[in-house]
């Protein structure tokens, strides 16, 4: 896994991520991000919060660059940056 993606249930902004991930871009990620739930994987969620300094939902993590500002073009450009795929 080159990104870990932190969401959480009942969050409209990771909801949109999500289905921009799949249908913008047909999933061509989908085996690159390491998707950690709030609610079934609260360990490691509470971890990487605190680790990176996560106050805002949904967040991706590569390396040790954090993205909180998860309009379409940032998440396009933080995962060519980290996975590539164009």
């Amino acid at each position: 896994m080159s990104v870990i993606m932190i969401t959480k249930d009942n969050c409209p902004q990771c909801n949109k991520l999500k289905m921009f991930l799949k249908l913008a871009l047909n999933n061509k990620y989908e085996k690159d991000i390491l998707i950690v739930n709030r609610e079934t994987n609260t360990k490691e969620y509470e971890e990487l919060t605190s680790k990176y300094q996560v106050l805002t939902l949904p967040a991706m993590i590569a390396g040790d660059e954090v993205l909180t500002k998860t309009e379409p073009s940032n998440v396009v450009n933080f995962l060519e940056k980290h996975i590539g795929k164009k």
